[in-house]
């Protein structure tokens, strides 16, 4: 039959492949459309019930002629297929199959019943016969299979339709799984077809075994795919596999097995797919294995395997069958894992070990889906059994010797360097695998030895870890492992748990960035997160261990290896996308150990150098030229290469910079090529550059160009080298004995000369111990931020080289900040460690509180504010300045011709003469646009640092500063409207009440405050209120000490009275002093905040300490002065004023008061409006 079959689907001689009898021959000849009609009327008829009954269909077709019985049985055809129409619009019925077509069910007559069906489907013209909706009608009566069977092998093109259409059908009659197997018989090289179409719906999953069993005979290639695509086939509703169907499969599987175990050369391919069959097998369908059965799996699982894609099934089999295997044979179990741990470059059952200790068991069933290639769940009863079997299969010293010889290759990696890579020994299957495949063994091995780490078996087996980690990450490349970020966490909490575990040593790091001007690298990154992460378990661990392996790599070493660079490395590698993963933690880590890389200014200046283009100088060549002369050396020697561009730039334009005030287009452009250079490059000049500029840079003929383009310079060196371009900067503007003289009063030391840039790459700084050193390093300045200010004093009258001060100044009392407070914690650690071997009196005696560090900082910084508000001070020299610049604008360019374009703005002019300092008003006048703008740079600092420390405005007006600067400061620090909060408080203060007192000799004979020749009210200046800044230890009991000004001659009188006397006289000009600053602040605040609050306050706190304050400082100018401000800030309160001055000046000084009436009221006249003037 099949022959034929194939003989006509090929296009062979269609005829009828039944039993011809005398019967069929005569309904070949019948006039099938003459029947069509009939039926086709009789149709109409029932529906208008008009016709015979349907219960005389079977005596008319027995007694009926053959014309009679095509009708019938094409009417009964129609009428089936109309039902089943119906039933697919309507809910699923129930019911007899009889009751639906008597007839067709009839056995009697079923072989002419099939005669005539298959005629029709030859004789009759379409659509009235449609083969399949015949095919899906019939399935409607019982044991459909002969007809459907003859329907298609007399149709042999509707073979394949004919499945599609059974396939795709519902199965509300049961029977499509009947149905196929006689259909592939009919066709059985079609067979391999069907199958395909069963796996591809994913139905009847035991049909498809039953075919392959029997007519396709490939078991183990058809288990082997369906098991690795789609396992969930098996147990489809729709016909799931029989455990019948099962045991068939599995009895030639372990037939297979066996002869593979007793072959002389077993084949390792067909032991895996048999392996993952019988894995997949087990898992998914819960087999028992029976005794025979368990043996050979045994005696499978014994051999040795070839490859680690055979551990992997081995691994997996064992999962599968846990429970059967260890009740079985549980030595033999044992010894079988140690010999599949003991397999080269096969981690497998080192990461189960792991998940099951760690509890972990949805990653075993990753782990079990990702080598057998199929969604599967291991059994949980075997995965509870093995817990306990695993914890005492395996001794540390092996399990840690598995997991660092994983992956381990001889081959260098690209990211090596000097020598510093362990010589691990190669196994014998490492030379064999590839690239991808090292590097995947290389996160499997992170991943174990970060677990094996966590859990302690490296310390447990005395095995130090340090060389591997150190060629893992050597190994580094991007896109980087997932698993590299979890190994360094692990490997630094392990150092600080024991000794046995040691850290890689700054020594090896050094060499490891013997360059740090080269290019970094993914492995350098992943080094200087290594130290970060030491670092930062240490500072968690203080007080914990006192041995000394729990230190910390030098704040040196990690700006030695650029860190701000590191960071911007990891932002922009590859668009940020390589290091997306640590990106988070670099910068918490970067944050929380270097604070003072994170400022807005210098954020922001970088955005803007990343997406402004290049500046190109368009200035053409000095039409001078410069003689030639020797060669020259940079300032820095360095040992590292340099480039061919950077010799280059040497050679051309170094020596432009050092004579940019003859040829300032020449040292723009060589501004702007230095720009231009490789970053290497850029670092290798950079102390070059700034001791080359700076110092020249101050002199008042610099052309503001030139200073604008050396600050884009300076900015753009800022954001790779920002440590050591701050001490560069600072050791560059140190005064020179060719260009000293005598700086601000602040400046009470000897000045050193700089020695070059590159000093924060120096090892073994001792900052305190070796300050008589030429070289500034960002380790003195952060431990002593007033170091700062020890730089030339043209510093402070050069705006453009001022504003890098300030930058500089913000970084370093961050950056003092975070160091003061870490050798805080680290000493609260210490003692909290030894407290109990310490007596609690001793305790008591020796303990530095946190109310210590609050008022050692906030010392430090008032500091650094009064000398910045010195800085502010119009100096004589500024006032003379100022009035040159206002005669000058009085002449016309007839008079001067070319006067406005030689006189610069930038700094002081050359030495003039000095004004007498005698009396206040010399200090009066105009002052310099360059003052203006040091003052706009100085307030605007001090305006986020108020912010940030509410408690320093507070802090520095009670110690008081030169009142010249409160209308200026209070206009351009907009954060010191917090004065309205604590005035009263100021107002009505006791000298006690300042944290630091004013010392003697700040108070004139008539109560005037006097400056010194800079306008200073700090100490370091005879006649200038001193600044108490001991030297020497400043707490007591934890209250902060009160220091008080230093007597002129340096000594103290020996005699107590005279002592006593001392004493009694500052205090008393101290208060003095500070009591008329409160007042003029007082009275400021409200000329610059007319608001109803003020005014207020002006009436209840103001007028009443305003003339109690000109009785005690015996009638001071500064009272009046103080009042008239007040008079212009609310001209409402002239009568309350002059009526309160009255009471304090009386009849001997009414000369006085009278010229004070006579002056408010000339104000008031010239400017009416005074007296229209709304409150805000």
């Amino acid at each position: 039959m099949s022959e034929a079959f194939r003989l006509i689907e090929t296009g062979g001689d269609p005829r009828i492949h039944l039993a011809l009898t005398g019967t069929v021959l005569r309904y070949l000849d019948l006039d099938y459309r003459l029947i069509q009609r009939q039926v086709k009327e009789e149709l109409q008829l029932e529906k208008q019930q008009i016709g015979s009954s349907r219960d005389l269909k079977a005596g008319l077709f027995e007694s009926g002629a053959a014309e009679d019985r095509a009708r019938i049985v094409l009417a009964d055809l129609m009428r089936l297929e109309q039902q089943e129409r119906d039933n697919a619009t309507l809910p699923k019925r129930t019911g007899s199959l009889a009751d639906r077509s008597s007839l067709l069910n009839n056995q009697v007559f079923r072989h002419e019943i099939t005669t005539i069906i298959v005629v029709l489907t030859l004789r009759c013209q379409r659509p009235m016969i449609d083969i399949q909706s015949l095919v899906q009608s019939l399935r409607a009566v019982r044991d459909p299979g002969t007809l459907i069977y003859a329907i298609v092998a007399n149709n042999p093109t509707d073979f394949s339709p004919t499945i599609d259409s059974l396939l795709d059908a519902d199965d509300r009659y049961n029977n499509v799984k009947e149905i196929l197997p006689r259909l592939c018989k009919l066709a059985d090289y079609r067979t391999w077809d069907v199958r395909q179409r069963l796996v591809d719906r994913k139905v009847f999953p035991n049909l498809a075994i039953e075919l392959t069993i029997e007519h396709c005979h490939d078991e183990i290639g058809f288990m082997n795919r369906i098991l690795k695509g789609q396992p969930e086939w098996l147990t489809n509703s729709r016909g799931p596999v029989t455990r019948t169907s099962m045991t068939s499969i599995m009895e030639f599987v372990f037939s297979s097995l066996n002869d593979e175990l007793t072959s002389d050369r077993p084949d390792n391919v067909a032991i895996n797919r048999l392996l993952r069959i019988l894995s997949g097998m087990v898992g998914l369908m819960g087999l028992s294995l029976t005794a025979e059965q368990l043996e050979i799996s045994l005696g499978v699982l014994e051999m040795s395997p070839a490859e680690p894609c055979t551990v992997n099934f081995k691994v997996c089999l064992i999962l599968m069958s846990a429970t059967q295997l260890l009740k079985y044979s549980e030595s033999r179990t044992r010894r079988i894992l140690r010999q599949l741990l003991d397999c080269a470059d096969s981690p497998q059952v080192l990461m189960l070990w792991i998940y099951l200790q760690s509890k972990l068991l949805p990653k075993i069933d990753e782990f079990a889906s990702r080598a057998l290639s199929m969604e599967i769940v291991v059994p949980r009863t075997g995965l509870m059994e093995l817990v306990p079997f695993f914890t005492t299969l395996f001794p540390d010293k092996e399990l840690a010797s598995c997991a660092l010889g994983l992956g381990r290759l001889t081959t260098s990696s690209p990211y090596k360097t000097n020598g510093l890579s362990a010589s691990t020994p190669t196994t014998s299957s490492s030379a064999y695998i590839s690239s991808s495949e090292a590097s995947e063994l290389r996160s499997v091995s992170n991943f174990c030895v970060s677990h094996l780490l966590d859990r302690g078996v490296f310390i447990r087996s005395s095995t130090d870890v340090r060389t591997w980690v150190l060629d893992q990450i050597q190994a580094t490349d991007v896109p980087l492992d997932d698993n590299m970020i979890p190994l360094l966490q692990a490997y630094t909490k392990a150092i600080s748990k024991s000794d046995r575990i040691t850290r890689i040593p700054e020594h090896d790091i050094r060499t490891f960035f013997a360059n740090p001007c080269q290019d970094l690298t993914p492995a350098k990154v992943l080094l200087t997160l290594y130290m970060l992460l030491n670092n930062e378990v240490c500072l968690e661990n203080l007080g914990l261990d006192s041995s000394n392996r729990n230190r910390e790599y030098d704040t040196t070493l990690l700006q030695y290896v650029q860190i701000r660079k590191v960071l911007l490395f990891v932002q922009e590698f590859q668009g940020g996308v390589a290091f997306k993963a640590v990106q988070p933690m670099f910068l918490k880590l970067i944050h929380s150990q270097f604070p003072e890389l994170f400022d807005v200014t210098t954020l922001l200046l970088e955005e803007e150098n990343r997406f402004s283009s290049s500046a190109v100088v368009q200035s053409s060549h000095s039409s001078q030229r410069r003689a030639s002369g020797s060669s020259f050396k940079p300032l820095f020697s360095t040992p590292h290469t340099t480039s061919i561009e950077s010799s280059a730039w040497v050679e051309t334009h170094y020596k432009s910079l050092e004579q940019h005030l003859l040829y300032p287009e020449d040292a723009i452009k060589a501004y702007y090529a230095f720009q231009r250079l490789p970053q290497a490059d850029r670092q290798m000049l950079a102390g070059s550059i700034v001791q080359m500029s700076l110092p020249s840079l101050l002199d008042p003929e610099s052309d503001p160009t030139v200073m604008e383009v050396f600050k884009k310079t300076w900015d753009q060196l800022n954001t790779i080298m920002p440590h050591d371009l701050w001490a560069m900067t600072v050791d560059a503007l140190l005064p020179r004995p060719s260009n000293f003289f005598i700086p601000l009063n602040f400046t009470t030391t000897s000045s050193s000369q700089g020695g070059g840039g590159g000093g924060s790459q120096q090892q073994n700084q001792q900052p305190f111990q070796q300050k008589n050193k030429d070289v500034y390093t960002f380790e003195w300045l952060v431990q002593d931020p007033l170091l700062l200010f020890k730089v030339d004093p043209r510093v402070f009258r050069t705006p453009t080289i001022f504003r890098l001060f300030i930058q500089i100044l913000g970084a370093v009392m961050v950056g003092s900040r975070h160091w003061f407070r870490k050798q805080f914690n680290a000493s609260q650690a210490v003692l909290n460690s030894h407290q109990n071997m310490v007596p609690i009196q001793t305790q008591k005696h020796r303990v530095f509180k946190e109310a210590n560090l609050t008022a050692l900082l906030s010392l430090q910084d008032s500091s650094i504010v009064q000398l910045l508000f010195e800085i502010c001070q119009r100096r004589p020299e500024d006032i003379e300045e100022a009035l040159a610049q206002e005669e000058t604008a009085n002449y016309s360019d007839d008079e001067f011709p070319g006067h406005h374009n030689t006189h610069r703005k930038n700094s002081t002019a050359g030495p003039r003469k000095q004004p007498s300092t005698h009396g206040k008003e010399h200090l009066q006048g105009p002052i310099t646009e360059v003052l203006k703008e040091i003052q706009i740079v100085t307030f605007n600092f001090l305006h986020q640092l108020f912010i940030e420390f509410k408690i320093l405005p507070k802090m520095i007006h009670f110690q008081g500063y030169s009142p010249e600067l409160l209308s200026a400061t209070l206009a351009g620090v907009l954060s010191l409207h917090v004065c309205m909060d604590f005035l009263h408080e100021l107002l009505f203060a006791t000298p006690a009440a300042a944290t630091l007192t004013m010392g003697p000799g700040g108070v004139g004979a008539n109560g005037t405050p006097v400056m010194s020749s800079t306008g200073s009210m700090l100490a370091g200046g005879p006649g200038a209120g001193g600044l108490a800044l001991p030297t020497g230890s400043i707490f007591g009991d934890g209250a902060p000490g009160v220091g008080g000004g230093v007597v002129s001659n340096g000594t103290m009188p020996s005699a107590a009275a005279a002592a006593a006397a001392a004493a009694a006289a500052a205090s008393s000009s101290t208060d003095l002093t500070l009591r008329l600053f409160a007042l003029r602040l007082s009275v400021v605040v409200c000329a610059q905040y007319p608001l109803e609050r003020t005014e207020e306050m002006a009436k209840s706190f103001i007028l009443e300490r305003m003339g109690a304050f000109a009785i005690s400082s015996n009638y001071s100018s500064e009272v009046l002065d103080s009042a008239k401000i007040l008079a212009r800030a609310f001209p409402s309160m002239i009568a309350d004023i002059v009526r309160v001055l009255q009471d304090a000046y009386g009849q001997e000084r009414q000369m006085e008061l009278d010229e004070f009436i006579e002056s408010v009221n000339q104000m008031v006249s010239e400017d009416p409006a005074l007296w229209n003037k709304s409150l805000l």
